[in-house]
């Protein structure tokens, strides 16, 4: 599912393709994905040009040349693509952006989790969508207030949108394995070491993630990432991966490094 690495990732590769250049077609393939009508997203966008990007958490905004932002949210398999031949286009291409320049871009989504919209204020859709800070650009100190105002368990702290925006499954549990911590840990357990080490671990997860650029084979071997299944060998503990559920999402832990302490 692309998280925040991944759509940073996204936004790289948008940024080297197509940005400052300018749309001449758009064809909406499905209408399911788009928040807005099929013509209503035409219109917004045929004639205009890529200008900048911005991210937060999961949501890439593009900024166009009449100052509307172009809204990408990529679900679960969503993806982009630039390539000139038409034939080449990618299968599940949803909607499809030409260029000036003979190339096109398209939005690929095939479970049709992922929407694309229109707005013209970004602090209003970021509102609307329950947004909280961007987990990379947030300071601990934003961090650590956040966390001390919930309640409840750290896992589903972490992984609301509203508290802190981008980070998912496969990264809570890999910030909460690399501290030690279980998901099951209520807030009100958490010491300021704790909430520490948290914030770094989110910092290095996510930036050593979009450095390497989501390729998950290359990642250090003390990630869970890299043995994430039940009944693997943990690399930071002297156990086997578990698997278990948290507040409805599948969740993997070492046992013997991450001992709930109630």
């Amino acid at each position: 599912m692309p998280e925040l690495p991944e759509v940073a990732t996204f936004e790289k590769y948008l940024r080297h393709t197509a940005l400052h250049k300018k749309i001449t077609e758009v064809e909406v393939e499905d209408e399911r994905v788009v928040l807005c009508t099929a013509d209503e997203l035409r219109e917004g966008l045929i004639g205009q040009t890529f200008e900048q990007t911005q991210r937060i958490g999961k949501h890439l905004l593009i900024s166009l040349s009449s100052g509307q932002y172009l809204s990408m949210h990529f679900g679960m398999t969503g993806r982009l693509r630039y390539f000139k031949d038409r034939e080449d286009t990618p299968r599940f291409t949803k909607v499809l952006f030409s260029l000036e320049d003979g190339y096109h871009l398209s939005y690929v989504c095939p479970r049709i989790l992922g929407r694309l919209g229109l707005t013209s204020d970004v602090q209003a859709y970021s509102k609307k969508k329950k947004l909280g800070e961007d987990a990379l650009k947030i300071s601990h100190e934003s961090f650590a207030k956040k966390l001390k105002k919930r309640k409840g368990l750290i896992k589903p702290i972490l992984m609301n949108q509203s508290v802190v925006a981008g980070l998912g499954n496969w990264i809570v549990d890999d910030m909460l394995y690399q501290t030690g911590l279980h998901p099951e840990t209520p807030m009100v357990a958490l010491e300021e070491t704790h909430i520490k080490s948290l914030y770094d671990k989110m910092q290095y997860i996510i930036r050593t993630a979009i450095d390497l650029e989501t390729r998950y084979d290359e990642f250090p071997k003390h990630f869970l990432i890299t043995h994430r299944e039940e009944g693997a060998k943990s690399t930071l503990y002297d156990g086997d991966i578990i698997r278990m559920v948290v507040n409805g999402r599948g969740t993997y832990i070492c046992p013997v490094g991450q001992k709930l302490k109630v």
